[in-house]
């Protein structure tokens, strides 16, 4: 008859000591402790729950800055001004301007001279999102 549990033991020991290998290349460290200001900075983001902002909170989150923008078939850059225009830097088509607005929990915006077009504006935590506009801050 074969001893199953003294190979078992001699796997398990082998297996250790290659857990302590120092032959790691890969450059991942994981380390315990370290106090709170660590704890924080290897946090995982913690998912926040998808809210549809009122107008007020959409316009005091766009007025003056530049965000990222992706869409299905088109991505760049777009700057909301306090006065309702709006200017972009398209990746594919280049620059140009629209107008915006903030109505009831939605963003309204035509660009280049396209029709108004209404879409609630939600938070994620960590972008926005209008239709099928995803926004990142820049």
């Amino acid at each position: 008859m074969t001893n199953y549990s003294g190979w078992a033991v001699i796997v398990a020991a082998m297996l250790s000591v290659a857990g302590c290998s120092s032959s790691d290349t890969s450059g991942i460290k994981i380390l315990s402790g370290g106090g709170p200001a660590a704890a924080s900075a290897n946090a995982t983001p913690q998912a926040q729950p998808i809210r549809i902002l009122s107008a007020e909170e959409i316009r005091a989150t766009l007025i003056g800055k530049t965000w990222q923008y992706t869409r299905a078939e088109s991505s760049g850059f777009v700057t909301y001004n306090v006065d309702g225009s709006l200017s972009y830097q398209d990746d594919v088509k280049g620059e140009g301007r629209g107008t915006w607005s903030a109505v009831q929990g939605e963003l309204c915006q035509s660009i280049g001279g396209q029709p108004t077009e209404c879409s609630e504006f939600k938070s994620t935590g960590d972008a926005y999102h209008s239709g099928k506009m995803r926004l990142v801050g820049v």
